[in-house]
């Protein structure tokens, strides 16, 4: 216990170390400490998580087009779906033991070496692969993206001040956006115009340019506390983290509920109901880049407010994603489908932003590549269930009742999370230093 109480040194980036007692004036001033300007370790790696993002969003539109082209249908555009998601469930704990463990850096670079060459491999057998073969192609990818994601993360701290963490969370999750804009209506219209194999050749490419980019960033090992754990022990240290602050755990199992009954749903219906009722595919990749350019808006806000209660704020708007599913039971007019799912882009950044930073400050850097590996892994522990239940449950209630049921729930956990003490404030007030 004694190693989780222990201090997080929280100043070793910023160069005026007797002004922060005033930290709320930190995010206005010009000099170097308040600009992510002045932190190119930062910027270099910011901009290789943004390569990888195309090729993330590539690869599910790319392969969803490829099994409906094939004449499957929704079950199996839910498998394929499915197996990033279990293969994320399975193999996140052991990237965030990883990330404590080792150079972050360093586990980027293979991440993504590993997911340019798995790309590129698939694109030149595509023609000889069957389509039940495609979940194990997304279930290996997963595997990378599980290997990424907590080192990602968790390495931000490290690269810059404290006063910073709310607009390096911004930029990371706008590059994100912005990179899903490109990848889905680069997928789409690279699989209509030149075929699937290009469209995975490219992702092969920006997975390889955005390993290139932390190749050499100088970084410290993290620290590891006395003595090398073992890695079922590893993960039992930030599995008590997390318990001994339930507003962790309460916003972890309701962003859960979120992704199974409402992401699952509506991204496996969506290209079904693009091709029923829109027209085609270019309806789909309209869509999706709707909900990525709604995002925008809301990083700039969550990057320049720093609310009293930003927990309050999060699980409040996080009500609004239940109109992801549900614009999709009538289904709204196409139209409305984007505006709706630009709006679910919104509050999942707001929430994004406000529930990472708050991660950053309130847990040790021993344990944050776990808990951040825990977060990710609570997440998606439904989301495979969800994908596999979605085929069967519309053949046996259809798919507005299966719809409206994943908004009903996004709301109710929503709100009632808010019940959970520590959530309204996530643990702490803006600027604050968080106990350990």
């Amino acid at each position: 216990m004694s190693t989780e109480v222990a201090p997080e040194p929280a100043a070793p980036t910023t160069p005026t170390t007797p002004a922060a007692p005033t930290a709320p004036t930190a995010p206005t001033a010009p000099t170097a400490a308040g600009t992510l300007r002045a932190h190119p370790r930062f910027l270099r790696v910011w901009l290789g998580q943004a390569s990888g993002a195309v090729g993330d969003q590539l690869l599910p539109v790319a392969l969803s087009l490829y099994v409906l082209h094939s004449g499957g249908g929704a079950g199996e555009v839910g498998l394929v779906l499915g197996g990033r998601a279990v293969s994320l469930v399975v193999c996140l704990l052991a990237g965030g033991v990883l990330a404590d463990r080792m150079k972050r850096t360093r586990i980027l670079f293979a991440a993504d070496l590993f997911r340019a060459a798995l790309i590129l491999t698939a694109a030149a057998l595509l023609p000889w692969l069957p389509v039940a073969a495609l979940p194990l192609l997304t279930m290996l990818m997963g595997a990378g993206e599980a290997m990424s994601r907590p080192a990602a993360r968790s390495l931000i701290p490290s690269l810059l001040p404290d006063a910073l963490l709310e607009r390096g969370n911004a930029l990371v999750a706008a590059a994100h956006r912005s990179s899903a804009v490109l990848g889905a209506l680069v997928g789409v219209s690279l699989v209509a115009l030149v075929g699937v194999r290009t469209a995975l050749v490219l992702a092969g490419l920006v997975f390889a340019v955005g390993a290139l980019t932390v190749l050499k960033v100088p970084e410290d090992v993290p620290s590891s506390g006395p003595g090398r754990r073992s890695v079922l022990a590893d993960a039992a240290h930030g599995l008590r983290a997390i318990r001994r602050r339930p507003w962790a755990t309460a916003v972890m199992f309701t962003v859960c509920l979120h992704l199974f009954a409402g992401s699952a749903t509506a991204l496996t219906l969506l290209p079904v109901v693009s091709r029923e009722h829109f027209g085609g595919d270019v309806a789909y990749g309209v869509v999706l880049s709707a909900m990525a350019i709604g995002a925008l808006p809301a990083i700039v806000v969550a990057g320049r407010w720093r609310p009293k209660a930003p927990g309050t704020v999060a699980m409040l708007v996080l009500t609004g994603y239940a109109l992801v599913p549900l614009s999709l039971v009538g289904p709204f007019p196409l139209a409305g489908v984007a505006a709706c799912f630009a709006l679910g882009g919104f509050v999942v950044e707001m929430y994004f932003v406000y529930w990472a930073s708050a991660l950053q400050r309130a847990f040790p850097s021993d344990v944050l590549g776990k808990v951040f590996a825990l977060d990710q892994l609570s997440a998606y522990a439904l989301l495979p269930l969800g994908y596999l239940l979605v085929g069967p449950a519309v053949g046996a209630f259809g798919a507005a009742t299966v719809l409206t049921g994943g908004g009903i729930l996004v709301i109710a956990s929503s709100l009632l999370c808010l019940a959970v003490p520590g959530v309204a404030r996530l643990g702490g007030r803006p600027g604050e230093e968080l106990p350990h």
